[in-house]
């Protein structure tokens, strides 16, 4: 009986210690890979996406819709200076159009005339007029008064009208007021929406930006604030630098399969959507507008790594030195000294600029696990310990002591064991009947074994 009390202390002993996860210090700790913590591990380090040389500033050229043009001058692609010649509006329209609002007004100016000889007679009249007719005359005379009144107005509107024809007439081409390149013409002034739209887009010189290309398997890859190196399609050995500042999921077009992407396989994207994505450079020196380009991004070999690491990874050491747990040679856990660039305040990241690669693997920072040396895992641990049938197969509950019955129904009434436990078969309501765990546990008491 001595030996089954014992045993009963025991068991309790480890499946308290298999609820509470004791001993994990024992076990390796958890690491995990940079480049999936900074979004990079969706897109491989030798990926590429196509890019080009944009304006920063677009232009707006408006045509007027009452107008027809004439002749247009320029075409998409074509690169214009300020004040080049862009199209011409039909002076033939514009001319009878001149004619009519000058007749216009001179059929005003006659009404206007006559209004003033009418009232001249009615003021004659009136004064040879009887008393009895005098009021009938000043109401006519009011009346034409108004007229009159009205017509010089219109007279007035119809001078400024003749005025903006004959500056049209005399301006009849329409130049460009910026340096540029022709992005965009679009002849019948609507988008694909019923939207009223620019009738020339011009993007301006000299404010450069590169607009990139990235697939539907690769969203999520880049992210605002990565660093990316911008290469010539023609000498690969010159790039720029650049930053992404802004990712545009909202503007995704459908793939044709003619963009190149490197790293992986363009036919399996032929038909996914493609996100723009755009970036400020650090210089545009040697750039020019509208020059096609490699984007891929920057893995440290040049000015920083551009990777956003979440702040609850990074360390501050005593000395004030900012390091992470990584791993390190022989699988072993380290403190992995980080050079720290901006802070992202709205993602609670840091850029690191030195002491991480995408390929490397870091830990979370727990003070009980984390210590130099521990050994480390890529496998990621399961949520709950104990409880399951795992204690079973981990042969810290054998068979014999579930069938001989160690512990009692006061186990439940304290919430040392669940009813998930009795589900998963690792303890039954025989075990109580057996008398292995009497009340005493079940109270709580420290002499629970009787």
């Amino acid at each position: 009986m001595k030996i089954k009390k014992w045993l009963a202390a025991l068991l309790a002993v480890c499946l308290l210690a298999g609820l509470t996860g004791c001993g994990s210090n024992g076990k390796a700790v958890y690491v995990q890979s940079v480049a999936d913590i900074t979004g990079m591990g969706s897109i491989a380090l030798d990926d590429r996406f196509p890019g080009m040389i944009v304006s920063e500033n677009v232009t707006e050229i408006q045509r007027d819709s009452d107008k027809t043009v004439k002749e247009l001058l320029v075409k998409e692609g074509d690169d214009v200076t300020e004040g080049q010649e862009l199209f011409s509006y039909d002076t033939d329209e514009l001319q009878l159009t001149l004619d009519k609002q000058k007749l216009e007004l001179e059929q005003l100016q006659a009404t206007v005339d006559n209004y003033t000889d009418q009232i001249a007679t009615l003021e004659k009249e009136k004064k040879n007029a009887s008393s009895s007719d005098q009021l009938g005359y000043t109401v006519q005379i009011q009346s034409l008064q108004v007229d009159k009144k009205e017509a010089e107005l219109n007279i007035e509107a119809k001078k400024k009208e003749i005025e903006q024809s004959e500056k049209i007439l005399e301006n009849a081409s329409v130049v460009s007021p910026v340096t540029g390149r022709v992005q965009a013409i679009n002849e019948n002034g609507m988008d694909n929406y019923g939207n009223p739209q620019a009738y020339i887009t011009i993007q301006q010189a000299g404010a450069y930006r590169v607009k990139g290309t990235m697939g539907e398997l690769q969203r999520g890859g880049i992210m605002e604030g990565t660093r990316m190196r911008v290469i010539s399609r023609m000498d690969e050995s010159q790039f720029w630098m650049g930053t992404v500042t802004l990712v545009d999921y909202e503007n995704a077009s459908q793939g044709n399969g003619n963009e190149m992407y490197y790293g992986m396989s363009s036919d399996s994207m032929t038909s996914s959507s493609k996100y723009p994505f755009y970036l400020e450079l650090d210089s545009s020196d040697g750039l020019i507008l509208g020059q096609h380009v490699y984007l891929e991004v920057d893995t440290g070999s040049a000015v920083g790594t551009g990777m956003q690491m979440p702040s609850y990874f990074i360390c501050t050491a005593d000395n004030g030195d900012t390091f992470v747990w990584a791993e390190g040679n022989g699988a072993k856990l380290e403190k992995r000294v980080v050079s720290l660039g901006a802070y992202n305040e709205m993602m609670d990241t840091y850029e690191i600029l030195e002491g991480l690669s995408a390929g490397d693997f870091i830990a979370y920072p727990d003070e009980e696990m984390c210590r130099p040396g521990a050994p480390t895992t890529h496998e990621e641990p399961e949520e709950v310990i104990g409880g399951d049938e795992a204690m079973i197969d981990d042969g810290m509950i054998d068979d014999g002591m579930i069938d001989d019955g160690m512990i009692d129904d006061g186990m439940f009434d304290e919430g040392m064991i669940d009813e998930g436990m009795v589900d998963g078969g690792m303890i039954d309501s025989d075990m109580a009947d057996d008398g292995m765990i009497d009340d005493g546990m079940a109270d709580g008491g420290e002499g629970g074994v009787g």
